[in-house]
């Protein structure tokens, strides 16, 4: 898909002359939106991008970058040559590495996870009494349901961790209720498992009422998260 639109919108700001506007890989699959202009006077770019803020354009196709330049690349039939045009400076995060922010982050990420993931087996007997009882599970069944106890205490520590932590690397300006939406559906699709396993263990089968509940209240919120995520990777 072009975006003939954005760059006839663009040309008709007052100061733009000429303008490309086109996709640039800024990461490890990731592109950003990149608009080039000529303009015929000084204008900053946060005016350009208010300029087709509000304009008939989708958000999602206004440029989240504005470079001015002197003049546009041009191929032999006069055509603007789109692979001529000067990279972009991208920031240290955008281009994958790791910018001096990062390096508590990336501490702390593990960190949360293993302080909340041990609290949540801690605590487990407490909140859930007799859930975790294997005492008449025999070998190696029991030793593989402890693994699941822990992965489950993990999982829930890891969404801990993202719920504090994760909003920032998910941040897009142009779809900040989806980013919000994403961000919390990935602390639930991973923080919910601890919960849902303790509360149907000690759930009679034919207790239909506590069954609806948590039916809904896991198994499908958790596919309505798992849906509101792939919205958020798929849709531009």
């Amino acid at each position: 898909m072009g975006y003939e639109d954005v760059e006839s919108e663009l040309r008709r700001h007052p100061k733009v002359s000429q303008c490309a506007v086109t996709k640039i890989r800024t990461g490890h699959r990731k592109d950003t939106l990149v608009a080039y202009v000529v303009t015929t006077g000084r204008v900053h770019p946060s005016e350009i991008k208010a300029f087709l803020s509000g304009a008939r354009v989708r958000p999602s196709r206004v440029p989240q970058s504005v470079i001015p330049v002197d003049s546009l690349p041009r191929t032999r039939e006069g055509a603007v040559d789109r692979d001529g045009l000067p990279l972009p400076v991208v920031p240290a995060r955008s281009r994958g590495t790791k910018g001096p922010s990062d390096e508590p982050v990336s501490v702390a990420f593990p960190a949360l996870t293993l302080v909340f993931g041990v609290a949540a087996f801690v605590l487990t007997d407490r909140f859930w009494p007799g859930s975790t009882d294997l005492s008449l599970v025999p070998q190696p069944w029991a030793g593989l349901f402890t693994g699941l106890y822990v992965a489950e205490s993990l999982a829930f520590g890891l969404g801990i961790a993202v719920l504090f932590l994760g909003r920032e690397r998910l941040s897009d300006p142009h779809r900040p209720g989806l980013t919000t939406a994403a961000h919390l559906s990935v602390v639930w699709l991973l923080a919910a498992w601890w919960p849902q396993d303790n509360f149907y263990r000690l759930a009679a089968k034919n207790d239909w009422a506590t069954q609806a509940v948590l039916v809904y209240g896991f198994n499908v919120s958790l596919m309505i998260a798992a849906a509101i995520v792939v919205l958020f990777v798929t849709r531009e």
